[in-house]
This record gives C-alpha cells, sequence and structure tokens, in this order.
C-alpha cells in the first residue's frame, strides 16, 4: 500500500508542476462562462413557459413550497419554466455575491455554484438560500474573516435553506397545501436559517477528521448533523413535522416521461461546458485530469479552469447515460432531483470527481440495489432479475448512483474495488438517513457518504489500506 500512496504522491507532484506550466484561466473569462450558462437557463424558462403569467405563478409556488426532500421543481409541464427560470437568477445572483465579495473562482466555488443552480430544482429557491448563507457570513464577520475566504461554504451551507421554507409556509399535505404565513412564522424561519449557517460553518471543518477527506460533501455533513438538532429542537418545542417527505399538491410528484426533453436540455449544457473548456485551450490538459489519482481536490488549480470545464461536461454525459440505460432496461426518470444530483456531480467534477473514479462507485452502487431489490423480490415472490433491476431504476438507488461522487476520493487513492465497496455501502444506508433531519438537509447522500466513510476508514486500517494512521 505504501506504494501506491508513493504513486499518488508522485502523480499528484506531477499535476501540481503541470498546473505551472499552463497558462491560468482569467477570472473574468470564468465569470463569463457561468453568466452566460445563467442566461441560457433563463433562455429556456422562456421558451418552456406557455405565458408570463404561468411563468411567474410557476415561480411563486416554488418560493412558497416548504421545500423537504424531495421536491420536484419540474413536476409539472407548465412549471418547466418556472424551475429554469429559479435556477438561472440563482445562479446569476451567485455570480453576483462573487463578484462583490471579490472571490476567485476555483474548483471549490465552481461546485458551490454549480449546487446553488441543480438544487433549485430540487428545494432551494432565491428566498430560502440567504438565511444560512447570512448566517455563515455573519460567523465570518465574528471571525474577522474577509468574506471572500467562505461564499463557497455560505452555499454550501444552503442545504438546510428548507428549514426556513418549512418554517414559513407550512407543510404540504395530500391534496392541499397548508401555508399559513404570518410575519411570525417567516421571522421564525429565518432565525432558525441564519442560526443552521452559523453552526455549520463551525462545526463543518472539525468533521473532516472524521472521514480523513474521503467526502467531498463536507458541508453535507455538518448540515445534516444540524439538521438532526434543529429537527429535535422543533419537534420538542411543538413546531416540528412528521418524519416523512411531504406529499404534493399535484396528483403526479415527480416528472414521468419527459427524458427526451430533459436529456436535450442536459446534453445543451454539458455540450456548453465542453465547448467553453475547448475555446479557453483546456483539451491537452484534460487528459491529464482524466488519469490523475489522489483524492482529488481544486481541479482548477491543478490543471486549470478550461481542462475542468471539459471534465464537467464529459461526466455530465456519463451520469444521464446511466439514468437512461435504466429507463431502457427498467424505469428511470429524469427530474428535479435527478437534476440536483446531476449538477452536482458536475460541479465537483472541477474539485475532486472524475468519469473514472465515479465510475467505479457507480458500479457499487448498482451491485447493491440489484442484490438487495433481488433478494426481497425473492422473499416477496417476485421473479429474482425484474426485481432487482426495478430498484436500480428507483429514484433513490438513481440519486445514489449519482451522488455517490461525493466520495471519489476513495477509489481515487485505493482504486476501484474500494470504490465498489463503498458504492455497496452508500445504497444500503441512504434511504434510511433522510428522516433522522426530517429531511431538511438536501444533501442527505452528503450525511450518508460520510458515515460511510467514517464506518470505512477504520476498516480500511484494520486491513492495512492506511495502516500508519490507525492509531494504538
Amino acid at each position: 500500500m505504501g506504494l501506491i500512496s508513493g504513486a499518488s504522491n508522485k502523480i499528484g507532484k506531477g499535476a501540481r508542476v503541470l498546473s505551472q506550466e499552463i497558462k491560468e484561466t482569467p477570472q473574468s473569462k470564468i465569470y463569463l462562462v457561468f453568466i452566460g450558462l445563467s442566461l441560457i437557463l433563463i433562455g429556456m424558462a422562456i421558451f418552456f413557459s406557455p405565458s408570463v403569467k404561468a411563468l411567474f405563478d410557476g415561480w411563486y409556488y416554488i418560493l412558497t413550497h416548504p421545500s423537504i426532500a424531495d421536491f420536484d421543481g419540474l413536476s409539472k409541464p407548465g412549471h418547466y419554466g418556472s424551475a429554469f427560470l429559479n435556477s438561472g437568477l440563482l445562479l446569476l445572483c451567485v455570480m453576483l455575491i462573487y463578484g462583490l465579495t471579490k472571490t476567485k473562482i476555483t474548483g471549490l466555488q465552481i461546485a458551490a455554484a454549480m449546487l446553488i443552480m441543480g438544487f433549485a430544482f430540487y428545494g432551494k429557491d432565491i428566498f430560502n438560500v440567504w438565511w444560512p448563507a447570512i448566517g455563515v457570513f455573519i460567523h465570518a464577520k465574528m471571525q474577522k474573516k474577509p468574506l471572500s475566504d467562505v461564499t463557497a461554504m455560505a452555499f454550501f451551507s444552503a442545504s438546510i435553506a428548507p428549514i426556513f421554507s418549512i418554517t414559513a409556509f407550512g407543510v404540504a399535505q395530500v391534496g392541499t397545501m397548508a401555508v399559513d404565513v404570518s410575519v411570525g412564522s417567516v421571522l421564525l424561519g429565518a432565525c432558525f436559517g441564519i442560526a443552521s449557517g452559523m453552526l455549520i460553518s463551525v462545526i463543518a471543518p472539525h468533521l473532516v477528521n472524521l472521514h480523513k477527506g474521503y467526502v467531498l460533501f463536507n458541508v453535507g455533513f455538518a448540515a445534516g448533523i444540524v439538521g438532526i438538532f434543529m429537527y429535535a429542537l422543533r419537534r420538542a418545542t411543538g413546531i416540528g413535522h412528521e418524519q416523512i417527505p411531504y406529499v404534493d399538491i399535484y396528483d403526479e410528484a415527480y416528472v414521468t416521461g419527459a427524458n427526451l426533453t430533459l436529456g436535450i436540455v442536459l446534453a445543451i449544457i454539458f455540450a456548453y461546458f465542453i465547448i467553453c473548456g475547448i475555446l479557453l485551450g483546456g483539451a491537452k490538459e484534460y487528459k491529464q485530469l482524466f488519469w490523475y489519482k489522489g483524492k482529488g481536490g481544486n481541479y482548477v488549480d491543478k490543471f486549470g479552469a478550461a481542462p475542468s470545464l471539459i471534465n464537467m461536461g464529459v461526466l455530465g454525459f456519463m451520469v444521464v447515460a446511466y439514468v437512461l440505460i435504466a429507463d431502457i432496461m427498467v424505469e428511470g426518470h429524469l427530474g428535479g432531483p435527478l437534476f440536483a444530483a446531476i449538477f452536482t456531480a458536475v460541479g465537483f467534477a472541477a474539485n475532486g470527481v472524475t468519469t473514472r473514479t465515479h465510475l467505479s462507485l457507480m458500479c457499487g452502487v448498482f451491485i447493491s440495489a440489484f442484490i438487495t431489490g433481488a433478494i426481497t423480490g425473492a422473499i416477496n415472490g417476485d421473479p429474482f432479475l425484474l426485481a432487482g433491476m426495478t430498484k436500480v431504476g428507483t429514484r433513490s438507488m438513481l440519486l445514489a448512483a449519482i451522488f455517490i461522487c461525493g466520495m471519489c476520493p476513495v477509489p481515487g487513492e485505493h482504486g476501484f474495488k474500494a470504490g465498489i465497496v463503498a458504492g455497496i455501502a452508500h445504497a444500503v444506508i441512504v434511504p434510511y438517513t433522510g428522516a433522522f433531519h426530517g429531511w431538511m438537509s438536501l444533501y442527505n447522500n452528503g450525511l450518508a457518504l460520510s458515515l460511510v466513510a467514517t464506518f470505512l476508514y477504520p476498516l480500511y486500517c484494520k486491513f492495512g489500506v492506511k495502516k500508519d494512521e490507525l492509531p494504538a
């Protein structure tokens, strides 16, 4: 194992040397790439909306929704445009905050921006994301840190944004939605959101010690922990909600049968990233990024923004292909939750994820979903093969197969087989962790991944993977 670690270190050093040789992409061009993407999203909003009234009616619905998982902002064809408007405006706001705080955009900032953009289809909106962010900024001011140091943390903390929405607007119920808005409920929601953001910024740096950097979604871990505490506090004081996801006011809570339309939308966005990366001169360095070994890290610093953009586009096509293959074999539907997962993976393709490392983890999720589904099917008297494949195509397992990218440091440092083991473990635990925080943390997979990594790390130590790091 020492030889493997040594080889990883050599490759990592090679990557750092390479980053000194390539021409750094000007920050202004990186800003333009993402401002351009926000305009594309807004253009899609106009294209998909039958009327201006429908566009803003749908947007109002999104803004006043409780937003706890699983919220599908694309759940009604007439609201496609509203979801894209929400996403485009949020991304534009992120770039504005980066500019006002003079934040240098590297891999971490790209990942944060893409999460905001992606989860705009799945629980974040232009109203609820700011309260946790304000909490992070307040804590930074208390610590006398420049805001530019914590902008990524602020936007990652929006994982807990639903705590504002569910407090301010109530809980969606079968056939209706209990929206009882008052000044008091909005203020209380804001207080919960700000407090959550402050807590996340305090505990997140310490949680890395538990999973030893093997999880890229560390703020997701922190948000999950804070969400558990906040959920218990809300229930204890009598203002909480039940331990179940909401049921949408529509008969169909999720998009179905729209893979062609939504697949074309995603293809346009991923092609945009690849074209931008090539035009900025990243084709040569992308090969080096593809074969990079190690825990990952900031690819914009290691290889440059241009090859990172190419990696983002290529990874996007790979994860969409996985969903479409599942649809061909059994059933798998693109929609708001899948958009959030896909854009998360694409964002972290600038900060630790490659198609090669992600693939091994996806294989682990596939194996786990198939075997557990087949066993359940056999117990219930269903066809073994069909039951296994049906579970592979379920929304929770598709999400797990995409969000598992947050554990790319494991196969990146320890190889393909280690990635399969991590994927198997994650698929087993992730469906059951949402209840811990009352579905208020949108990065539930980040919590599950961190629990898996915390569990696997001492086992790796015990069996020699990282023997030198195991305490006596």
